[in-house]
């Protein structure tokens, strides 16, 4: 309970909300719960490889809120605490008593705290302990601040039922850094988890902090299980500490570098854009004593700089030369940065951040770009919005299955591709396919209009192909694939139906639709939102592709400009514009690019007419051109037409006219 002088404001939901640095919360049976900041595929992959209870620590999850008040209560119970016979807990306690280890902010006697920062700053820091924890902090103003509590980087905690004695609610949500790599990175005895460089960096820049880090890891691909899933929120950066594991452990140099590549290469496959730092080794105190791989620690840096040199978004950062050669930098004497030396690994890793001026974290030292609603940590059980809403539509009866004849399909285009797949699909680019994939398109569409459901069937998988196709092509040049596409496709339909999926963003109540039209209308005023926002395409036309045919594209065109209040009154008047285009073409003489112009102003003028009498000029068209083509055939299939006069022509085309 919280104690008598606090007036709490007790939460009534889940503490999902508050919490960053976490990618699920396990509920226990009293209400607490467990930030867990990996998926249930990387813990099985870490339960392989003895690493799970490492994995399971809570290094980088906080609790994160603005409130108006001077106090703070949060239950905790330790699922997981601290070993002190351990022997790098006791290299720690060893270097404390005789002073040459200085320990900073967390209390004598423990390697792992829980702090309060308020505002990026560090408050205090006290031992993780069962019960209440009370913090008290200077606000007598009772302006509103963030507040941030920082949970243990080694030991595994439940928490629950936070409580203030002022206001409290979620900050919004924003991008995130995610951190890589060993033991170091996790935060390991420096004292408290603000102190971790991971915390640091991420303090600095504004943005929250998802620590993957796993002490004793080996890197290997396998532990980026369940990436996929985060590939629509993608962080703002990405910091590798490749450690000393593989180094001090291996004795094979091509398995570490096959490991680092095999790494580094799945990585940036997930993340194609994301500015990504790889840490080089630290300096260790043993670095002379033999080692299984027979190599220099310095001949990491080399080996990650040819990996890197692979990748646009990845650059290496030399951690070897960052940092002094003192033992006394080190907790345990050895290897473990204490608070200074995590200071100055931050340090190093933003200032090859400002040496590749990436803007949009550094340059301000604080980004604060928002994600969409349901962004990392910002949902119910910290999934997307997205996929919330696929949770209550899979719910649904007769709600569509998986379909593994699509993945199978995946798999076919991708084999084609491969180098002892076929030829002519190894060759093909964006470009060399353009037209197939209009003719594919032209397809499907004369099939619906012959109402041929087996010929629709078969054109519907020669327009999946091109589709799938110019994703494997993408995918090869490691621009997208055909996941990103369909998130993409998915977000964007979801946005644009806020009145089947509610709008989180609206300030008002969510639209409603009644009919088709007033769906379109709905459609139409997200898309202008979406340009305002930055998310589409800058000027009013600009999403209409100059690519389609252009009867088609003169109806899109019309369509824009009048629903932005360029429009004629009426139907007749727009018929007195076709006049007046009439007249101005007979007046060019003919033959003449004058006279094409002005042919094409007639044509304009026409579907501006159909579309004001609710009428598709390019289905009208085309229904023409169909009539005219069975009109002709039928004419045919009277006898030769060859040497018939104009006349003769003309009474065949009646009696098939007739004829219909």
């Amino acid at each position: 309970m919280a104690p008598a002088n606090v007036i709490a404001v007790r939460t009534n939901h889940p503490l999902a909300p508050f919490v960053r640095g976490a990618v699920h919360l396990e509920e226990l049976p009293d209400g607490l719960v467990i930030p867990r900041r990996f998926f249930p595929e990387q813990m099985e992959h870490f339960a392989q490889i003895g690493r799970q209870e490492r994995a399971a620590a809570t290094s980088g999850a906080v609790i994160d809120f603005v409130t108006d008040g001077t106090e703070v209560c949060l239950d905790c119970r330790i699922i997981r605490a601290l070993n002190p016979r351990h022997m790098l807990y006791r290299a720690v306690m060893e270097g404390m008593s005789d002073g040459t280890v200085p320990f900073g902010l967390a209390e004598e006697g423990n390697v792992d705290g829980i702090d309060l920062v308020v505002d990026g700053r560090l408050v205090a820091t006290v031992a993780p302990v069962d019960g209440t924890l009370r913090f008290a902090f200077d606000n007598h103003a009772h302006d509103e601040v963030e507040v941030r509590i920082y949970l243990p980087s080694i030991m595994t905690v439940a928490v629950g039922n936070l409580t203030t004695n002022g206001s409290l609610k979620p900050v919004p949500g924003r991008g995130y850094l995610l951190a890589l790599g060993d033991s170091i990175t996790q935060g390991f005895v420096c004292g408290n988890p603000f102190s971790s460089y991971p915390a640091q960096i991420a303090n600095t820049l504004g943005i929250d902090l998802l620590n993957q880090a796993v002490a004793g890891h080996v890197f290997d691909e396998r532990s980026l299980g369940g990436f996929s899933l985060w590939r629509g929120e993608a962080p703002e950066v990405i910091v590798v500490a490749y450690g000393t594991n593989d180094w001090a452990r291996m004795r094979s140099v091509e398995g570490i570098e096959g490991g680092a590549k095999a790494f580094l290469d799945r990585l940036s496959w997930f993340f194609p854009k994301v500015p990504t730092y790889v840490l080089s080794p630290l300096w260790r105190v043993d670095e002379h004593e033999p080692m299984p791989c027979d190599q220099p620690l310095t001949w990491m840096h080399q080996m990650l700089g040819r990996v890197c040199s692979r990748h646009r978004n990845m650059h290496i950062v030399d951690g070897y030369h960052g940092i002094p050669k003192d033992p006394s930098q080190f907790m345990d004497g050895r290897l473990h940065p204490n608070q200074e030396c995590m200071g100055l690994v931050a340090d190093l890793l933003l200032e090859a951040m400002c040496d590749d001026s990436v803007d949009l974290i550094v340059a301000k030292h604080v980004a604060k770009r928002v994600v969409r609603e349901g962004g990392l940590g910002n949902t119910k059980e910290f999934v997307s919005r997205e996929r919330q809403i696929d949770r209550d539509t899979a719910a649904r009866d007769n709600s569509p299955e998986e379909h593994p004849d699509f993945d199978r399909l995946v798999r076919t285009i991708w084999r084609l591709r491969q180098p002892d797949g076929c030829p002519w699909d190894q060759e093909q680019t964006h470009a060399s396919i353009t037209k197939n994939m209009v003719e594919e398109a032209y397809e499907a569409v004369e099939a619906i209009a012959a109402g041929d459901d087996v010929s629709l069937c078969e054109e519907l998988g020669d327009v999946l192909e091109q589709v799938l196709l110019h994703a494997q092509i993408a995918s090869d040049e490691e621009a997208f694939n055909i996941d990103d596409v369909c998130r993409k496709l998915n977000e964007k339909l979801i946005r644009r139906h806020p009145h089947v999926f509610g709008d989180p963003t609206a300030l008002s109540a969510d639209p409603t639709a009644g009919s088709a039209s007033e769906a379109l209308d709905v459609w139409d005023s997200v898309k202008r939102k979406e340009r305002e926002d930055g998310l589409g395409k800058a000027g009013l036309l600009d999403s209409v592709p100059t690519s389609l045919p252009a009867l088609m594209q003169a109806q899109k065109i019309s369509q824009r400009a009048a629903k932005a209040g360029f429009e004629w009154e009426t139907v007749a008047d727009v018929w007195d514009k076709v006049d007046e285009e009439r007249a101005e073409f007979e007046q060019e003489r003919p033959g003449t690019p004058a006279a094409a112009q002005e042919f094409g102003d007639i044509l304009f003028a026409l579907v501006n007419v159909a579309r004001k009498c609710g009428i598709d000029a390019e289905e009208a068209l085309a229904a023409s051109n169909r009539k005219f083509r069975r009109r002709w055939a039928a004419m045919e299939r009277r006898g030769s037409l060859d040497g018939l006069s104009t006349a003769e022509l003309n009474r065949l085309w009646d009696d098939a006219k007739a004829d219909e």
